[in-house]
């Protein structure tokens, strides 16, 4: 091969100055026998500046070999500069016709690079963050296919975890999911469990799940920008395991209110004797909350029946105090306020002895020993 410096014809330094990109001539033996000036002024003259890793040498052999074959008319590579700052270029070798040898181009692709590195840089910030919640977290496509997706969302929906690889659709993984049991509601319909959870899923729908084992997950779903979906998926279990509590205590409220209810009613029976005539038998021991109750229902049933005339029986009152005998009096002045009179029943010896110990005027209600005696008075009377 003649040598390109002796032969202006075929010399290709004259062509490379044309060049606005750095571009070098690489003679037959490998050795750059000419760089133009757009070379000269960004890296000087010195190849050695490039950083060549052995690997990117060693993929590029077969090429190089193809290229000096004519086999190929272009390889194309990266190359770094080894020295500071740090740049990189694309780099092209490209056959330079009549020499044998090769052109060497250049291209600054330095802030390609870089921003590709901070851009890997910030999304592995961001999966990192991802990871680090508690949440289930799903990116999906505007096709609905899956983008990416954290390790706690995989380990929710534990049965098809294996489904969840970039590109496979929101359908699929949910139908295959739902075949193996996945999502307890839908087993024995799966078909029509699946049309509603995908129709609910393009709405939008924050929807509950339950899943094997007793747990609970709220899916809630958001559009992006681009039309793609992220999905959150939150264990709630705690949450429904509190609810359920919560509804528990309030029916046992209800129950025991219903109970004091029945108590209540119990404790100051009224039944009818005549048409204007009601008796009230009291039972075991008197309270403050239960003469409460004696004094109202004994109120309200004469009101509301219109009586004329109640007696009070304390045979089954055990014991009759202070408290018991206030009641008495109250009850016989509430009733007489309404136009109605009272008479008293069931004072045995030791209870007109306690009375009268305490100090109790009974002179203007009408006593009688026993309740049938107080029944002959009631028909006598008011028959």
């Amino acid at each position: 091969m003649s040598d390109p410096a002796a032969n202006p014809a075929i010399a290709p330094g004259p062509c490379l100055e044309l060049l606005p990109e750095p571009c070098a001539f690489v003679d037959r033996a490998g050795v750059v026998q000419h760089v133009n000036s757009a070379w000269r002024e960004g890296l000087g003259a010195c190849v050695t500046l490039f950083r060549w890793e052995p690997a990117v040498w060693n993929e590029l052999a077969a090429e190089l070999a193809a290229l000096r074959d004519g086999r190929t008319r272009r390889v194309q590579f990266a190359a770094g500069l080894a020295a500071s700052p740090e740049r990189w270029y694309a780099a092209s070798l490209a056959p330079a016709a009549g020499t044998g040898g090769l052109i060497w181009q250049l291209s600054d692709v330095t802030r390609w690079v870089q921003a590709e590195a901070e851009a890997l840089r910030r999304w592995r910030q961001l999966r990192d963050a991802v990871e680090s919640i508690s949440d289930g977290f799903a990116l999906y496509d505007a096709a609905d296919r899956l983008v990416f997706c954290n390790q706690r969302y995989k380990e929710i929906y534990a049965e098809s975890a294996d489904l969840m690889v970039p590109g496979r659709s929101f359908a699929e993984i949910l139908t295959i999911g739902a075949q193996r049991g996945q999502y307890p509601a839908a087993v024995g319909r799966e078909e029509e469990w699946v049309r509603d959870r995908l129709a609910r899923h393009q709405r939008l729908e924050t929807v509950e799940q339950q899943l094997p084992g007793g747990r609970w997950l709220r899916a809630a779903d958001r559009r992006t920008t681009d039309g793609g979906i992220v999905g959150i998926r939150t264990d709630i279990t705690d949450l429904k395991l509190a609810e359920q509590l919560r509804r528990e205590r309030e029916q046992q409220e209800r129950t025991i209110q219903a109970q004091d209810a029945l108590l209540a009613e119990l404790s100051t029976p009224l039944l009818r004797i005549t048409e204007r005539a009601l008796v009230m038998p009291l039972i075991g021991s008197i309270d403050s909350v239960r003469a409460v109750r004696i004094v109202e229902s004994l109120l309200q049933a004469v009101d509301a029946q219109r009586a004329d005339l109640v007696i009070l029986d304390i045979t089954g009152v055990p014991i009759v105090d202070t408290q018991v005998a206030n009641v008495l009096i109250q009850s016989a002045r509430a009733v007489r306020l309404l136009g109605a009179s009272l008479v008293l029943t069931g004072i045995r010896p030791d209870v007109a002895q306690t009375l009268v110990t305490l100090g109790i005027d009974l002179s203007d209600i009408v006593t009688r020993a026993d309740l049938q005696a107080g029944v002959r008075y009631v028909l006598t009377h008011h028959g």
